[in-house]
C-alpha cells in the first residue's frame, strides 16, 4: 500500500512539476509577447507577433491572423511550427466560423476540434482573430487557456495598432476614391528610385486625365462629378495589376506607378485602361460616357530621376489630350514630333512651352548616338550643384529648363558629323529660348554655358557668364568625362579631379566645390545610370581668354 501511494504521489508530483513548466513557459512567451507588442506600432509587425506566439503556445500546426471588417475578411499574417509562413492553400477560411467569433466576442470551435478562431480585438469597426489549425489532434481546453492568456496580454497593443494604422491610412489615402493620395504617391516614387537595383529594373508611370470633367461638375454639379470619380478610380484599380500603385494625382487626374514594367508593357495597360473605361460606359453628362486621356513615361528611357519620369508623362498626357482626348501617348511620339517639327520648333515651344520641354531635350539628344541621354544627365548633375551652391528655390525651376534646353540650338543647325558640340549652337539656342518667351534668366544660361569664369568667352561679353550658366557649364565637363562623350570615360572621382584643373580659370570655384560634395556624399550614384559611349570625336577644347 505504502509503494502504491508513492507512486501515485510520485506520478502527481511529476504531472504537476510539468503542468509548472509549461505555465512559466506560457509566462515567458507572454512577457516576451508583450515587449514586442509595446514595442511596436506597425501593424504587420504586430500581426506577425501575435500570430507566432499563438501557434508556439497551442498544438497548433499552422495559425492566421485575420481581420473582419464590413469589407469582408482579409488573411494579414500567418505562421507555421515549421518555421515557414505560409499555410496550406487547400485550407480555406470558414467564414462562418469567423463570422460568429467576430460577432459573439467568443471562441468557437469546429465540430471535430481540429480549427479553433478567438477573436482578440476591435477598433473602429474592424475585429482581430486568430484562427489555429491542426490535422493530427484535436485541440484542448488549455490551448484555449494558452490563447485566452495570450488574448488578455496582446488585445491593448492590438486595438492600438489598429488605431494606429487607421489613422496612417487616412494620412497616405485620397477619402474620395480610396486611392493613395498624392504625396503617398510621390514618397511612393522616390522610394522605387531608390531602390539599389533600380539601374536593374523598369519602371512605369501612367497619368489618367478624366476627359471633359468640369463639364460634368458644371452641368450636373459636384456630387455626380464626385461618383464619377469613384467609377473611374476603380475602373483604373480593377484593371492594373496588384503591384502597381494608383494614386488621385489632382483634382480630375490619376498616375499609376507600373513596377517592373518597360514603355511597351505599359503602353499594352495604357490601352487596357482605355478600353476598360469604354466598356463601363460611365455616365458623364447626358449622351456622354467617361472616357480617358493617358500619358505614358518610361524608365530609364523617357527619365533618369523621378521629376523628370513625372514631366515626361505629363507632356505625354499633354499630346493625348491635344490629339483628340480619350487616347492614350506615349513620351516618345511627342519626341518623334519635335524632332520632325523643323521650323515649327519655336512656335511649339511658344505654344506649349514647359509642357514639351523636356520632350525638347530628347528630340535634341536624339541627334546623334554620342548625345543619348546627355540632357538628363545635365539636369540630374545642374539640380545636384545648384541645391549645394544656394540656388533658391525660386531659381531651380530655371536652372532646370536651362538644363534641360541648353543644346536646343542644335536644333536648328544643319545635321551632319559626329561631333559631340556644333560650333553655333548655344547663340541658336538662345534665340529660339527667347521666341519661345522663356525667362531671362533660362535665356542667359542657355547663351553663355560655354563661356569661361575668368571672362575668356568662346564668342560672347568678357565679364563673369550668369550663376546657371556657369553651373551648366560644369555639369557639362563633369557628364561627358564620366559618359565618355568626345573623350576617354573615367570613374567620377577622376572626372573631379580634372574638373579640378579648370577651378578658377575655366570654372568657378564655388561650382566646381558644389559638385564635388555632391559626388562625395554620392548624391549624384542613383541618378546617373551608367552610360558608356564611343568617343566618336574629340571634346572641343576650351577656347582661351587671349
Amino acid at each position: 500500500v505504502v509503494a502504491l501511494s508513492t507512486g501515485y504521489m510520485t506520478r502527481e508530483l511529476e504531472r504537476e512539476r510539468r503542468a509548472a513548466v509549461e505555465r512559466a513557459a506560457q509566462a515567458d512567451s507572454l512577457r516576451e509577447l508583450s515587449m514586442n507588442l509595446v514595442s511596436d506600432t506597425d501593424i504587420k509587425d504586430v500581426f506577425d507577433v501575435l500570430v507566432d506566439h499563438a501557434v508556439q503556445m497551442t498544438t497548433a500546426e499552422h495559425g492566421r491572423v485575420i481581420v473582419s471588417s464590413q469589407d469582408g475578411f482579409s488573411v494579414v499574417a500567418a505562421a507555421n511550427r515549421d518555421g515557414k509562413e505560409t499555410v496550406p492553400e487547400t485550407e480555406v477560411l470558414d467564414e462562418h466560423q469567423l463570422a460568429q467569433a467576430a460577432s459573439t466576442g467568443e471562441a468557437v470551435f469546429s465540430s471535430e476540434r481540429k480549427n479553433m478562431v478567438v477573436p482578440i480585438a476591435s477598433s473602429d469597426g474592424a475585429t482581430v482573430l486568430v484562427s489555429l489549425n491542426q490535422t493530427g489532434s484535436t485541440f484542448t481546453n488549455q490551448d484555449l487557456f494558452a490563447v485566452d492568456a495570450l488574448t488578455g496580454s496582446s488585445a491593448v497593443p492590438v486595438a492600438n495598432a489598429l488605431r494606429f494604422q487607421r489613422s496612417r491610412q487616412e494620412a497616405t489615402t485620397d477619402g474620395l476614391t480610396g486611392l493613395v493620395n498624392a504625396r503617398e504617391f510621390r514618397r511612393r516614387l522616390d522610394a522605387a528610385f531608390a531602390r539599389p537595383d533600380r539601374r536593374d529594373v523598369p519602371l512605369s508611370l501612367l497619368l489618367i486625365d478624366y476627359d471633359h470633367f468640369k463639364s460634368v461638375n458644371d452641368q450636373l454639379g459636384h456630387q455626380h462629378g464626385d461618383l464619377v470619380l469613384q467609377m473611374g478610380a476603380r475602373i483604373v484599380r480593377a484593371t492594373v495589376r496588384g503591384q502597381d500603385v494608383v494614386a488621385r494625382y489632382g483634382g480630375d487626374e490619376l498616375a499609376v506607378i507600373v513596377h517592373d514594367a518597360n514603355g511597351a508593357a505599359a503602353q499594352r495597360l495604357a490601352y487596357r485602361i482605355v478600353d476598360a473605361v469604354h466598356a463601363a460606359a460611365v455616365s458623364t453628362i447626358p449622351s456622354q460616357h467617361l472616357t480617358f486621356s493617358v500619358g505614358v513615361a518610361s524608365y530609364p528611357e523617357d527619365g533618369f530621376t523621378a521629376t523628370e519620369l513625372v514631366a515626361a508623362a505629363d507632356q505625354a498626357l499633354y499630346l493625348a489630350k491635344r490629339e483628340g482626348k480619350d487616347r492614350p501617348c506615349t513620351f516618345p511620339q511627342l519626341v518623334t514630333e519635335l524632332e520632325l517639327a523643323d521650323g515649327n520648333l519655336v512656335a511649339m515651344l511658344a505654344e506649349a512651352g514647359p509642357q514639351v520641354m523636356v520632350a525638347v531635350a530628347h528630340a535634341v539628344d536624339h541627334r546623334n548616338p554620342v548625345t543619348q541621354g546627355h540632357s538628363s544627365r545635365i539636369v540630374a548633375i545642374a539640380d545636384a550643384i545648384g541645391r549645394r551652391a544656394g540656388v533658391g528655390s525660386s531659381d531651380m525651376e530655371n536652372l532646370r529648363a536651362a538644363a534641360f534646353l541648353h543644346d536646343v540650338g542644335h536644333m536648328t543647325l544643319t545635321s551632319g558629323g559626329e561631333g559631340f558640340e556644333a560650333p553655333g549652337h548655344a547663340e541658336e539656342g538662345e534665340k529660339v529660348v527667347a521666341g519661345a518667351n522663356f525667362p531671362s534668366d533660362v535665356v542667359a544660361a542657355v547663351r553663355h554655358h560655354h563661356d569661361r569664369f575668368d571672362g575668356g568667352a568662346t564668342d560672347g561679353p568678357p565679364e563673369q557668364p550668369p550663376l546657371m550658366a556657369r553651373i551648366l557649364a560644369v555639369a557639362e565637363r563633369y557628364e561627358a568625362l564620366t559618359a565618355g562623350r568626345g573623350c576617354a570615360r573615367v570613374t567620377p572621382p577622376e572626372a573631379l579631379a580634372k574638373v579640378n584643373e579648370g577651378s578658377g580659370t575655366e570654372y568657378d570655384p564655388a561650382v566646381v566645390d558644389a559638385l564635388s560634395r555632391a559626388v562625395q556624399d554620392r548624391g549624384l550614384e542613383l541618378n546617373l545610370p551608367d552610360i558608356a559611349l564611343p568617343a566618336l570625336a574629340a571634346a572641343p577644347e576650351p577656347v582661351s581668354a587671349a
